[in-house]
């Protein structure tokens, strides 16, 4: 039952216009006395006598205009058209992209149907929105079970006739007008009167209708129609908005990813300036960059750090004999072997063509040693594909008080030398 007693009501249809910012409805609420051209055979809206024009609004006469409207009989749109218009995947789209359809009930959408309700005594008013299939109910005032609950009707309605309209559809005692007495809610619902203000888009897309219906024959007045478009206006606007918050939300969600992917490519593009692209180990410039932060921490600290330069032996004469290619493997598997070798803090590059170099953090002079020992022996015990064989000659710096990274870096560079002049595949200390 309707919460006014009356039998249940179902989804019927209504329009405001073609767009929020450009609605086709012109009347005392927007400062003239007629609808326009949009809403046809709907005219004669006037003010209460000795009313200002300025007074269309506050006076408290405005809603007192009770003259009955004088319309023609409206001619029922064909099946045809109204299929047509239903099924247009243009305004289902336009109507789904809404976001509106199953949700629940709104205050902010509630509010107007009360208020249209109170204002024109119909006793029920909804908003509905039209799905291919069905009539959804985004709000309604007076509505009893079922529709109450499932807020939702299928089959033929009102609203569907006042979607393909010239404008408000307005039906005094729909059971003595041809075509629309064949309704099925004028014998399921009572369904007696009709008033449909269809909901346009700016792109002229009908979403649907809001509406009013009563259980008696009903001349609706020209201030009802006033009423049920002004508050037609404002459930757009409701719509509207709810999609722009949905469009913002989306057009964030897409930045916070773009801003994602970007971060990804520069976290990509700063690991490839940093990494050699023969061995991937970090290059020449970033060793320095590592090295300059370690001697930072250091003077906080007070900790050691040592430093392994290491020089593949004779590696002009893989080249020369192997070629270029098989050099190229030796200088991979060798930074492969170094990096297996090394801690989580320390940092091994390739600073040069066959030279190495490793920052050992928190190492004192023998433990650096015996590091480089270690690397020295798992390069010459490695098996190799492309040499018979391949060894490295280390030398080993611990930074004293005092020096920077130019005095460490020489020193283990001078040791290295030694090594090599000692005979190659040995470590020697700064």
């Amino acid at each position: 039952m309707f919460a006014s007693e009356m039998p249940s009501v179902s989804a019927l249809g209504g329009d405001v216009g073609h767009g929020l910012n450009t609605p086709q409805i012109r009347s005392p609420l927007h400062g003239n006395k007629e609808i326009s051209s949009g809403f046809k055979g709907i005219q004669g809206l006037c003010l209460p006598p000795g009313a200002a024009s300025d007074d269309r609004v506050t006076s408290p006469h405005f809603y007192k205009v009770l003259h009955p409207m004088e319309t023609p009989s409206p001619v029922p749109a064909d099946e045809a058209s109204i299929l047509a218009a239903l099924m247009d995947p243009g305004r289902v789209a336009a109507v789904r992209d809404t976001g509106l359809l199953d949700t629940p009930p709104e205050e902010s959408f509630d509010r107007l149907t009360r208020l249209a309700a109170r204002l024109t005594g119909a006793p029920v008013t909804f908003v509905s929105l039209l799905d291919f299939s069905r009539d959804f109910y985004k709000s309604a005032f007076g509505l009893g079970e079922p529709l109450n609950t499932t807020r939702q009707l299928e089959g033929r309605s009102f609203c569907h006739y006042a979607m393909v309209s010239d404008g408000p559809l307005v039906l005094p005692d729909v059971t003595q007008l041809a075509g629309f007495c064949d309704v099925p809610t004028v014998r399921s619902l009572g369904v007696r009167a009709y008033a449909g203000i269809p909901l346009v888009t700016a792109q002229g897309q009908v979403l649907g209708s809001f509406c009013a219906v009563d259980f008696e024959p009903r001349q609706w007045t020209e201030t009802d129609i006033e009423v049920l478009v002004e508050l037609a206006h404002s459930a757009m606007r409701e719509i509207q908005l709810r999609k722009a918050v949905r469009d913002s939300d989306a057009l964030n969600l897409r930045l916070q990813e773009q801003l994602r992917r970007v971060d990804e490519l520069n976290k990509a593009l700063a690991e490839l300036a940093a990494k050699d692209s023969l061995t991937g180990l970090f290059n020449r410039r970033a060793f320095d960059h590592s090295l300059a932060l370690e001697l930072a921490i250091v003077e906080r600290r007070n900790s050691p750090l040592s430093l392994l330069m290491l020089d593949v032996d004779h590696f002009k004469r893989i080249n020369d004999s192997l070629g270029h290619a098989a050099g190229d493997e030796v200088l991979k598997q060798i930074g492969c072997i170094l990096s297996a070798g090394a801690r989580g803090i320390d940092v091994v590059a390739r600073v040069g063509g066959e030279e190495f170099a490793i920052l050992l953090p928190n190492t004192n002079m023998p433990d650096a040693v015996d590091v480089a020992e270690r690397m020295r022996v798992a390069v010459s015990q490695a098996p190799w594909s492309q040499a018979s064989s391949a060894t490295v000659s280390v030398g080993v710096a611990t930074l004293m008080g005092g020096e920077n990274a130019c005095g460490l870096y020489a020193r283990a560079d001078a040791a290295l030398y030694g090594a090599k002049q000692a005979g190659r595949n040995r470590v020697a200390m700064a």
